[in-house]
């Protein structure tokens, strides 16, 4: 619903509290002037512009959690999820603390109660959401580049195109595993050789863990590649050998289609958000700042270095490079190039342009507060 829907509905209480937080000159009296008043605060643009250069980092993140994700109800749980990933990233987790976000957030005019058969449960008006999210970027002062830089790297999706190339591979013959799960060396090097995208075997690192089950065994884009498979029952592990599955051979006989695409950047962000519990926003917020043209390395680090936490062997600035951008590029929702002088630069691509107008974040599971 939209603002001017839900205010009708809205309680007297709630209505005076955000006219009582905006300083609005109306009738307190007349709920009528006061739907009026509001509706011309709350989406003005000088009035978003200035609550946001007063909102702390974690309001605004909470912010951002909130109105990136484009669900139409929110449970009270989904909310304190959404606070207490934020918070957590400020190291001030706390069910008190989490329940003073929403609360304010109710306050400011984010959140209204739903009506009628969802009451018990949230919702943002959807006319807020653009003028917030343009505001916030435009507060960025991203450095962009209107023209693609001379060399730039597209994969499109050429990751799903190796997932045939794999399940192909395996239908000649089963693959013998070593002692620790992974296929042998002289395997993986052939297979690797016959992918879109080179990778090496890794070499055996024990540190190598938290992006998926196989991920200690294979190098990143085949570790994903791989668990993608073994979670979609297209292959399987038994005997010391990795085989295809009859629905590996059905999957073979099917031509490629967009859902599997999709399919396959929803167990990405499922796979990754364990360690980056902010993914989900990030995914989003990224080609948001490169839009149709390219933004610079530098520039997604200063605005969203913040949002992300150490992860036992990677740093924030690591997971950044390797386990976001890296991926995405892999992925096809983002294009890489190189420009003069050696710094690395970003843009959409059209496939991520049509993934996200279909995606609709994903439900935080609920945080534990300390």
């Amino acid at each position: 619903m939209n603002l001017a829907e839900i205010l009708v509905f809205t309680d007297i209480k709630q209505l005076h509290q955000i006219a009582g937080y905006y300083r609005c000159e109306c009738n307190l009296n007349s709920k009528n002037d006061l739907i009026t008043t509001l509706l011309v605060n709350l989406r003005h643009r000088q009035t978003i512009r200035t609550e946001l250069e007063r909102l702390t980092e974690v309001e605004k993140h909470f912010l951002l959690l909130l109105f990136l994700d484009k669900r139409s109800l929110f449970t009270l749980e989904d909310l304190l999820a959404k606070a207490g990933i934020a918070l957590d990233c400020s190291e001030e987790k706390t069910e008190e603390k989490a329940r003073k976000y929403v609360a304010l957030a109710l306050t400011r005019g984010w959140l209204f109660p739903a009506k009628g058969k969802t009451v018990g449960q949230f919702q943002v008006p959807r006319d807020i959401r653009e003028p917030y999210l343009s505001a916030w970027l435009e507060q960025q002062e991203l450095r962009r580049l209107q023209e693609a830089p001379a060399v730039y790297r597209d994969e499109g999706t050429a990751l799903c195109d190796d997932i045939y190339q794999f399940l192909r591979f395996l239908a000649q013959e089963p693959v013998p595993l070593t002692s620790d799960g992974g296929m042998y060396k002289r395997y993986q090097t052939q297979l690797l050789r016959f992918l879109s995208v080179e990778e090496k075997p890794v070499a055996g690192e024990k540190w190598r863990f938290g992006y998926g089950l196989h991920f200690d065994l294979y190098p990143d884009r085949f570790s994903l590649l791989y668990d993608f498979c073994f979670y979609q029952r297209w292959i399987e592990e038994g005997k010391m050998q990795v085989e295809l599955t009859d629905r590996g051979q059905e999957m073979l006989a099917q031509p490629y289609t967009d859902k599997t695409y999709h399919e396959l950047i929803r167990f990405w962000i499922r796979l990754y958000k364990r360690a980056i519990p902010n993914l989900p926003m990030l995914v989003q917020l990224i080609p948001l700042m490169a839009g149709s043209e390219w933004v610079a390395h530098a520039e997604i680090e200063q605005s969203l270095l913040k949002w992300l936490k150490p992860f036992y062997y990677d740093d924030p600035a690591s997971i950044l490079s390797n386990r976001l951008l890296k991926m995405m590029v892999h992925l096809g929702l983002l294009k890489a190039g190189q420009a003069e002088g050696g710094e690395w630069y970003y843009s959409t691509t059209y496939a991520c342009q049509t993934w996200l107008k279909e995606y609709n974040g994903f439900t935080e599971t609920t945080i534990l507060l300390k």
